[in-house]
């Protein structure tokens, strides 16, 4: 173990903390599929979703769009034990609460009221009525849920996919002068026998492309570009320093844990590099110049890169 400090420990990435600025909830006919890790296209920009999906809308903006998970356990207790010696989850639930403020539509009244779309039809003089259902039957819907961060030009797309839903609590609606008519619904998920899952988890988008780099998840790396931030003339034997700064194809940083730093014959002597990629001139003082490569270690688990050969920064002189 080395000499460190609580802020390099604690690895602070501002451009991490993610807060959906707009989201919307949309709903298809149960078995519609859903764009597995096809949201966005090569280049991050969001497509259409396949045809069944319907958005409800606008949403209340003060309770947003909470997603809950709740967990039943199983805990074996044991004579003499203050802990329990096994415990077995017996349950996992998600659901879904969100206020759709355009009651009026045709997926909205049927989420809020259960009858069907074909019993809503106009009459001639535009009046439309039907009666509620006296027997429930659980309709069961395909949810994908967007929400964006960031900017148009680099937004930050969190998706979550919940193939199978079926409405299990409605809030009920009031009627007042100083809020429109809606009601707050909460959406339970199942386990999708096509898919496999109840819950997916989906990042995308251009300003994703960015901050990928920082998140740990391996990725593929089709390209390095090697740069120095600081001064690239430094005085030998000075406490003089200068750091290396390596971006993927898509601008974002690479963590130094993933890449090998090496000097060239002619500036080998005169520079010690750490493994943050910062350059620090060699005591005793040792004259030098030329570049360092900078190669890929991705660890096991990682996804073959594009990159093969080292990259090499600017040239360092050390006098």
């Amino acid at each position: 173990m080395t000499a460190t400090t609580l802020s390099a420990l604690k690895a602070a990435q501002r451009s991490l903390l993610l807060k959906p600025l707009d989201a919307a909830v949309f709903l298809a006919p149960y078995g519609t599929a859903a764009p597995m890790g096809a949201f966005t296209d090569s280049t991050g920009t969001l497509q259409t979703l396949p045809a069944g999906f319907q958005s409800v809308g606008l949403i209340d903006k003060k309770s947003g769009i909470a997603f809950s998970r709740g967990i039943t356990a199983a805990p074996i207790e044991s004579y003499g034990e203050l802990q329990a010696v096994r415990n077995d989850i017996t349950s996992d639930i998600t659901a879904i609460e969100f206020e759709a403020q355009q009651n009026a539509t045709a997926l909205n009244l049927q989420l809020t009221t259960s009858a069907t779309v074909a019993s809503m039809q106009a009459a001639a003089n535009g009046e439309v009525f039907f009666a509620q259902p006296s027997a429930e039957n659980i309709t069961y819907y395909s949810a994908v849920v967007i929400g964006k961060d960031g900017t148009d030009a680099a937004p930050i797309y969190v998706i979550k996919i919940l193939p199978k839903v079926a409405v299990s609590k409605f809030g009920g609606e009031q009627w007042v002068p100083t809020g429109v008519l809606s009601q707050k619904l909460t959406m339970v998920a199942f386990k999708d026998d096509v898919s496999g899952f109840a819950v997916a988890h989906t990042y995308a988008g251009k300003g994703w492309q960015k901050v990928l780099a920082q998140t740990g998840m391996p990725y593929v790396i089709s390209s390095l570009t090697a740069t120095i931030t600081g001064p690239v003339n430094l005085a030998k034997g000075s406490a003089a320093s200068t750091q290396i700064t390596v971006t993927d194809q898509w601008g974002g940083v690479v963590a130094p844990n993933l890449l090998t730093y090496t000097a060239v014959s002619g500036l080998a002597p005169a520079v010690n590099i750490s493994a943050t990629g910062i350059v620090t001139p060699t005591i005793p003082a040792t004259a030098g110049t030329g570049t360092i490569g900078v190669a890929l270690a991705l660890p096991t688990g990682w996804p073959a890169s594009g990159v093969t050969t080292p990259v090499n920064t600017p040239a360092i002189t050390v006098a």
